[in-house]
């Protein structure tokens, strides 16, 4: 059977953007959550549908141009967008990201299994890095493998979250109290409006994303299967962008001022849906942590498609150490930083795509 490379890639790019912070509605607390009222004739938010639109306008942008540089890490496809002066610069910027970004996936498994099965945070952490190393060393067969495996259940179980508590909000079912902790995080001057967020937002997980991508380019077989794999991760992401904030909508801050918010909605539907989003949540972790492992591990080694074990471990190792500062205020902080650096990426990545594109016409 012929394997379609493009839906690998969608499953990919959605493996290495959603994570715990995105699946558990944390990283939207930060970003969306302040302008969640007024929005005039959007219902569900200007900030998330355009933060949809440039997941698929930069999901295209960055499959096209790492199939057309063939690239095979993050430092190759940065030789080509930016001067040599800032690439090692940058280089060294999206891979400490990289690495936080793993770090913060280990924080929240930790954080996870302590909630919902009792056991230590650190039990939690070392749990989801074991599994991670294991796929990981397996290559990247093993890494499309899983993300193909998990991406449904991750994408599946927000929007049903979504559907149930639209649905009960319609028919007039009691809502819980609008009360619950109200950390007041999310009120953060880095993010000021709506258009600042989306960009942010997108800005810090594209970084990530040119991780898993660039480490890919030699797999992409043509223009197409990277294209579609672009559209179809970026409407994938919108999907999930607005069915977390559906669920915000409906709760307010009675799940608002929650370490983890998707689960604590997901537990109003019973504890079927609380288990299966809890397990969705840590499928979401471990996508991205192998994303993230895979992309440091090509970074730091010759760029072979099968990583070296004895490397795989010892970035895990120490990333196991910063995980233990907390999963909520990881992500408010080191996030936000990141995606103002990166904003000069992302402008030199819709350009090199522009001229990419004026470039295939001219040739025909």
């Amino acid at each position: 059977m012929r394997r379609n490379r493009g839906l690998e890639l969608a499953a990919s790019y959605v493996g290495a953007v959603v994570g715990a912070g995105f699946a558990s509605g944390q990283e939207q607390v930060h970003f969306f959550a302040r302008h969640q009222s007024g929005f005039g004739a959007l219902p569900l938010g200007s900030g998330i549908l355009s933060a949809g639109l440039l997941f698929v306008l930069f999901g295209v942008a960055l499959a096209d141009l790492v199939f057309r540089y063939q690239t095979c890490s993050p430092r190759d496809f940065l030789e080509k967008l930016v001067p040599q002066s800032l690439c090692t610069v940058y280089d060294w910027l999206m891979t400490s990201f990289i690495f936080w970004s793993f770090s913060i996936m280990l924080a929240g498994s930790g954080m996870l299994f302590k909630q919902t099965i009792g056991v230590s945070q650190t039990t939690g952490i070392l749990l989801t890095a074991f599994v991670t190393v294991l796929v990981t060393a397996s290559g990247t067969g093993g890494l499309f493998a899983v993300n193909l495996i998990m991406t449904p259940l991750m994408v599946a179980m927000p929007v049903l979250v979504a559907i149930l508590s639209v649905w009960k909000n319609i028919r007039g079912f009691s809502m819980p109290a609008l009360a619950g902790r109200h950390t007041g995080m999310y009120l953060s001057v880095l993010a000021p409006s709506w258009p600042m967020s989306s960009l942010l937002y997108v800005s810090y997980n594209i970084l990530l994303a040119i991780g898993v991508f660039a480490s890919m380019g030699k797999d992409i077989p043509d223009r197409v299967a990277a294209r579609q794999g672009g559209i179809l991760g970026g409407v994938s992401l919108t999907f999930f962008l607005v069915a977390i904030q559906s669920v915000f909508i409906v709760y307010g801050r009675s799940v608002i001022g929650e370490e983890l918010p998707m689960l604590k909605a997901a537990s109003y539907h019973g504890a079927l849906i609380s288990k299966g989003y809890s397990l969705a949540l840590w499928f979401a972790m471990v996508t991205t942590s192998l994303c993230a492992l895979f992309a440091l591990s090509q970074r730091f080694s010759s760029h072979n498609s099968t990583p070296s074990l004895s490397l795989v471990v010892l970035i895990a190792a120490v990333a196991c150490l910063p995980a233990q500062l907390g999963f909520a205020r990881l992500v408010g902080t080191v996030y936000p930083i990141i995606g103002y650096l990166g904003l000069p990426i992302l402008g030199s990545i819709l350009l090199r795509f522009l001229e990419s594109s004026m470039d295939s016409k001219q040739r025909f």
